[in-house]
């Protein structure tokens, strides 16, 4: 990548972190709406039919206004300047309500295991007007895809664990609602109701697979460990080697902070150099860090001689970034 992109990277970056809460307001609400109309009608239909299967989709659709909502309070925080309180930042709100997303992806699988088992218990069931069951599963599919790709594209741009936490749970609405119209359609043509069930018993077993997935994620982000870590790493690295006055970088540290990043590091400077003169090397390695990546928020720089052997902590070391998460 030559420097004209890399700086345009850089641009688009700080736009993007300028406009991260209007994006946010924006995506909430739109996920609001959509999803509050698609509950509605997805219940209503269920009262009309007397379908199960159709009800527990529209219930499940009316807890993503909730995740909608918990997204927007996540971002409406995390864009807060820090205060005497927290020091740090409000970003980490991102990851708590990333959390709760989790568990409310779990708990609506555990409702869509719920529901299925018992559907496959009671056995027969009649549903008056079942094409009114494929066509509101057909708009939801359709609906909930482009709103899983929107929030999802939305998340990455704004670097919002909680969005695209948000997005995910969008992904499993189209296959809760898949589900719903392969059983309706089953149910028409052979009579058969134990397929719909079934098939949400599968369901389930993959939002139980995502809501776990996320909730190890953000565990792990929460203990400072994180898979995007790498790529902030490898711009430490980056930003550290335009300078020939500057050895050995080492006890190299990064934790995450919602969509943020706080970096520690130790580094190398002649010996000979003044307090005053390492001091400005430090200041201007940790501005070129920033610069490379706007979305590092802070850069904590220790200064020793060259050469210095001393007993320290855990950090990583460019051999070590290498070993641990290759050329990223």
């Amino acid at each position: 990548m030559d420097r004209s992109s890399k700086n345009s990277d850089r641009e688009l970056a700080i736009n993007e972190l300028q406009n991260r809460e209007q994006m946010a307001i924006k995506a909430s609400m739109i996920g609001m709406i959509v999803n509050g109309a698609l509950s509605f009608f997805k219940i209503f239909i269920a009262i009309i039919t007397g379908s199960i299967a159709i009800l527990a989709d529209g219930i499940d659709t009316a807890t993503d206004i909730i995740t909608s909502l918990l997204t927007l309070i996540a971002s409406k925080i995390s864009n807060k300047p820090a205060d005497e309180s927290h020091p740090f930042g409000h970003e980490p709100a991102e990851t708590i309500v990333t959390k709760v997303l989790s568990l409310v992806i779990i708990y609506a699988g555990i409702q869509v295991l719920k529901n299925a088992i018992q559907s496959l218990i009671i056995g027969d069931y009649i549903i008056e007007n079942a094409k009114l069951v494929i066509w509101i599963s057909l708009i939801s599919i359709i609906t909930k895809y482009i709103l899983y790709r929107y929030k999802y594209t939305v998340g990455k741009k704004i670097k919002s664990s909680s969005f695209v936490a948000d997005a995910l749970n969008m992904r499993n609405d189209i296959l809760t609602s898949l589900s719903v119209f392969i059983g309706i359609i089953f149910y028409l043509l052979f009579d058969i109701t134990w397929v719909d069930p079934l098939v949400a018993i599968i369901v389930s077993i993959f939002i139980f697979r995502v809501g776990i997935k996320m909730f190890i994620e953000t565990s792990d982000e929460f203990m400072g460990s994180s898979r995007e870590l790498g790529e902030i790493y490898s711009n430490i690295l980056e930003a550290t080697k335009k300078f020939d006055n500057v050895f050995n970088p080492h006890k190299i540290r990064v934790r995450k902070a919602g969509y943020v990043y706080f970096v520690e590091m130790h580094i190398e400077v002649d010996e000979k150099l003044t307090i005053k003169e390492a001091n400005d090397i430090a200041s201007k390695v940790e501005k070129e860090i920033k610069q490379v990546n706007p979305y590092i928020k802070d850069v904590i720089i220790h200064v020793e001689p060259l050469g210095n052997k001393e007993k320290e902590g855990y950090g990583l070391d460019e051999k070590s970034i290498k070993r641990i998460f290759g050329n990223k």
